[in-house]
Parts: C-alpha cells; structure tokens; sequence
C-alpha cells in the first residue's frame, strides 16, 4: 500500500508502528483526508504473518491485497465484504454500515474462529451514519471483545458516537494539513498548476485531488469571484442568476456555494482565515458576522426543505438569497 503518498498521517503510522493495536480504535476526521487507506494499512499490518508487517507478499498480505481474506471484513454505506453474506439472512442491500442488520452481521464475523492470521479485523467505514440502535448492537461487542479481534470504526463526524463507544476505544483525530505542507503535496502529485489558493479553505488533499480530476478545479474559483464582484456591485442580480443557471452543478451545490463564501467571509472577518484573493469585497465592507450567520442558518434550512420538495424553484430561491447577501455589505 502506499501509505507515504499521505504525509499527513505520518502522526499516526508512528504511534500505531509496532503491532500492539487497542482492540478498538476510531478514526476521526473530514472527508478527502485518507481515512480509509489507514484503516486498510493498519487491517493489512495485523493480519500480516511476517514482523515486519505488512511485507505485502506473505499469504495472509496476498489474500488480503485480493480482497478474499477469511479475517478480514468491512461494512461500507452501501456495500459489504461478501465473507458477510454467510453471516446473516437479510438481503444485500441491508448489510451496510447504515443499518444495524450489518452491525450484527458484523458482531457474528467477530464471534467467529480466526482462519488464516492470528489476528481478526473489521472495519465500519462511514460509521457516522450509523444511527443508535447500531451503535448499541456494536457496544454490545465492544464490552466483550475477544482476544487478538479487532474492530476500526471510521467517521467523517468527529465526537458522534455514545460516550460509551469511546470510552471503550482509542481516538485517532486526523486534521487537515497546514497549507505549506498540502501546497507540496499538489506539487508531488504532479498539479503544478494548482495551489490551495484554488479551492475553498480547509479544502481536503483527496476532495482537491478529485476536483484536479474531474476537470472542476476552477469552479470554486469562477463561483467566488462571481459572487465577490455582485457583493462588490459589479454585476447585477440578473447576471449572477444567469451564472448560476449556466453553471452545471445541481442546485443544492449552488446553495453550498453561497453558504461556502458566507462561511469564508465570517472566517476571514474574525481572522479564522487568511485574506484570500478571490474575496475582496470583505476588504470594502464590515459584514455583521451574526446576520451573516442567520442568513448561513436559513440556507441551510432550504436545503432541508429542498431534499424534501425537489420542486422548490431554482430562480427563485436565488434571487432571494441574492438579495439577502448583497444587504450583508452595505
């Protein structure tokens, strides 16, 4: 595996370097931060048979690489290792980290003997999703682990889990890397024409790594200096309605646009964030960070509403929190 392409989790490959593992570990942090490939590498690193593990060539690292290994399963938000399926009588589509017929799938793998390694692992990817029935049918396992089981709970939602879930587990928070350290790391993926100066703050390596790819690098670019030269009255509300409707992404992601820049601006107001260049107009204007926080709040109850009547009018919707906006810089 190559877990050295990911420099931001170095923190975390030396605390866990040798095999003593905590029976429970959760992994905590935004999307686009690797969370997945450590959880892989640290599953491969206790099944391996050699000890400097994981060698990658013993059987135990080959059954694991093929995805077959007897020891090994997973839960995903809408897929599951297929060892799985010989644990339980529901349907496929129920055996994910988001239903609690998964869990339970899962806490029989566990029960089980080991087959090939010493060790046993499971991984719940998207473990945020899980609601608190699931969780509880986890606790349950958790409180009665057996010996050399393991079980790596992966969230993009950091503290949502009972209390009781991490009272039983050690935490590994992985945060997004300072700007230096990710600006060289676009670098060394061969982006030379891209800088973090080109997506949003707190921008993750693999989210900017997906938007390089999809040819999408410029939209948080195009979007902002849009919204900044309205806010600046360089253009008209007609104009930016016109943007948005030429620009193609859907209409919830227009919404997270416009609460984005609010975001931004609140951040750079209080100093959170750095001046950005693509964000003037908060250089010519006091914005009131709480009107601006109201507006955020009522943005992100359309979207709500949104989910829930897909029929809601786009031009609308716009136009009004176009309006809204332009009166936070007067």
């Amino acid at each position: 595996m190559t877990i050295e392409r990911y420099p931001w989790l170095n923190d975390a490959l030396n605390a866990h370097e040798n095999i003593s593992f905590p029976s429970s570990l959760i992994i905590e942090g935004e999307l686009g931060l690797a969370k997945r490939k450590l959880a892989n590498y640290f599953a491969q690193k206790l099944l391996c048979s050699e000890a400097l593990s994981p060698c990658g060539e013993c059987n135990s690292c080959n059954y694991f690489l093929a995805g077959s290994h007897p020891d090994f399963c997973f839960l995903d938000h809408d897929s599951c290792s297929s060892v799985l399926h010989s644990y339980s009588k529901a349907k496929k589509d129920d055996l994910t980290s988001k239903k609690i017929e998964g869990i339970r799938a899962l806490n029989e793998f566990m029960g089980m003997t080991n087959s090939v390694s010493v060790q046993r692992v499971a991984v719940i990817f998207e473990a945020h999703l899980m609601n608190i029935n699931s969780q509880n049918a986890l606790l349950k396992t958790l409180e009665e682990l057996p010996t050399n089981k393991y079980i790596f709970i992966i969230s993009n939602q950091r503290k949502y889990f009972l209390p009781t879930i991490y009272s039983r587990s050690n935490l590994i928070s992985i945060n997004n890397p300072d700007q230096i350290t990710l600006n060289q790391w676009i670098l060394d993926q061969g982006y030379i024409d891209f800088s973090v100066l080109n997506f949003a703050p707190d921008s993750t390596p693999l989210e900017i790594e997906r938007l390089i790819n999809n040819e999408m690098a410029d939209q948080y670019a195009d979007i902002t200096q849009k919204l900044n030269s309205y806010c600046l009255g360089s253009i008209t509300t007609p104009d930016l309605i016109k943007f948005y409707k030429d620009t193609n992404i859907s209409f919830e992601d227009k919404i997270n646009s416009i609460i984005l820049f609010l975001k931004t601006c609140i951040g750079i107001n209080q100093d959170f964030y750095k001046s950005h260049p693509y964000i003037t107009a908060i250089q010519n204007f006091q914005i009131d960070s709480m009107n601006a926080s109201d507006l955020i709040e009522e943005l992100v109850e359309y979207q709500y509403q949104l989910n829930k009547v897909p029929s809601l009018n786009e031009q609308i919707g716009l136009n009004h929190f176009f309006y809204k906006m332009k009166g936070l810089f007067n």
